[in-house]
């Protein structure tokens, strides 16, 4: 399956942060965890939008 825009890194990146979450303690975060948590959250909302950019905005 191809979507416009998903590069082999975005997959890569995706992978890990499946294998970090599953790894992480939720019920013991430190400072460390909470800037991953964040860090993660704002690269899903930038992947969305270049992906909504490039397949629906473009297509127009």
């Amino acid at each position: 399956m191809k979507i416009d825009g998903m590069n082999k890194s975005d997959w890569l990146m995706l992978v890990l942060i499946v294998a970090v979450m599953a790894l992480t303690d939720f019920s013991n975060l430190q400072t460390i965890d909470y800037v991953l948590i964040v860090s993660v959250i704002a690269w899903v909302i930038m992947l969305g939008i270049r992906l909504y950019v490039v397949n629906v905005r473009n297509k127009r």
